[in-house]
């Protein structure tokens, strides 16, 4: 089968399209015939920092929507022919190929009405998004956020699921994703290219000041908008993490939050990554409702998948990109 291996993590000039060996399934697991892969940040930068249990070479890539082709010998949930996507093991990858195998415990079923390029650019962003928003936040009607790097994928997700909730919404993005954003109804578009942001959400709050911020950008960035936080107030870093508390203690008494979507399989029980099959398919029914758009920019052929990556790292995009297999 043909699939995207990494020879060593030296970036993505390491990252080749070979042929490999088929996976056979063991008895707790499927094979999926792959239909669609969503590409994502972790991608790119795990091509150049590797990860301590993979053995080289190594197949890529996390976001797979597809169909089961085979289950092993313990499986009696799934069937040949079952339309699935999921987020699959960081330890383990193997996603950027025709086939893949895996445990079933974060299998997500795909309604008919959702292609499967769309399923696949629900996992990585699409959780981390529902994880911020609804298990660390538990954002309420009527609360003010903000979400920074809201033209990216996690950030367009978080954006329109704090609008299900009915929050009142903030977007900071740059100007090309304005109109995108705008017509998912949050309340405003700022230009973190040339307002002054900070001022712009005093000015929209009324010096009310936000009740969450979900900082998708960088440390600096969430150090900037823990300011604008009222009191008692959350800030959910996407991108990166504090060094140190932005705030002194007693003053304002702000929660930090972190989500490790990737830490999943490693640290989490058995009930954390069936979690993750529940958030797949509430995404999934929310795309089928016409409730929640998955962010499709651009398809790319599956040969053409490194090109895909290399315009995810600069940056030359808005949304999600999502390569197809023939």
């Amino acid at each position: 089968m043909k699939a995207w291996t990494l020879t060593e993590p030296e970036g993505l000039d390491s990252l080749q399209l070979t042929r490999t060996t088929r996976p056979k399934p063991g008895p707790a697991e499927v094979r999926i015939q792959v239909a669609a892969v969503g590409l994502n940040p972790i991608d790119y930068k795990l091509a150049s920092w590797g990860y301590a249990t993979w053995n080289y070479p190594q197949v890529i890539g996390m976001d797979i929507a597809g169909t089961i082709e085979s289950v092993g010998a313990n499986i009696s949930q799934y069937k040949p022919g079952d339309r699935v996507f999921t987020f699959l093991d960081p330890r383990k990858c193997g996603g950027f190929a025709e086939y893949v195998c895996c445990n079933t415990g974060a299998l997500s079923r795909l309604p008919p009405s959702v292609s499967f390029e769309q399923a696949a650019a629900l996992p990585s962003a699409g959780y981390t998004a529902w994880l911020a928003i609804h298990d660390k936040l538990r954002l309420a009607p009527g609360q003010r956020i903000a979400i920074t790097g809201a033209g990216g994928g996690v950030g367009g997700f978080a954006a329109q699921l704090a609008k299900l909730t009915d929050a009142t919404v903030y977007a900071i993005a740059a100007k090309r994703h304005h109109a995108r954003l705008q017509s998912y109804g949050v309340d405003a578009v700022i230009d973190s290219d040339k307002e002054n942001v900070a001022m712009r959400l005093i000015e929209l709050t009324e010096d009310r000041l936000l009740h969450a911020v979900i900082d998708c950008v960088s440390a600096r960035s969430g150090s900037t908008m823990s300011t604008l936080l009222r009191y008692n107030g959350q800030i959910v870093m996407v991108a990166d993490q504090f060094n140190q508390v932005p705030l002194l203690a007693t003053t304002k008494a702000i929660s930090l939050h972190e989500v490790a979507l990737h830490g999943t399989y490693a640290h989490g029980a058995p009930e954390d990554i069936h979690h993750l099959a529940d958030i797949g398919n509430s995404l999934s029914n929310l795309v089928a409702e016409g409730k929640l758009d998955p962010m499709l920019d651009k398809l790319f052929p599956f040969t053409q998948l490194k090109d895909g990556l290399v315009l995810l790292r600069d940056q030359q995009h808005s949304g999600k990109l999502v390569a197809v297999l023939d």
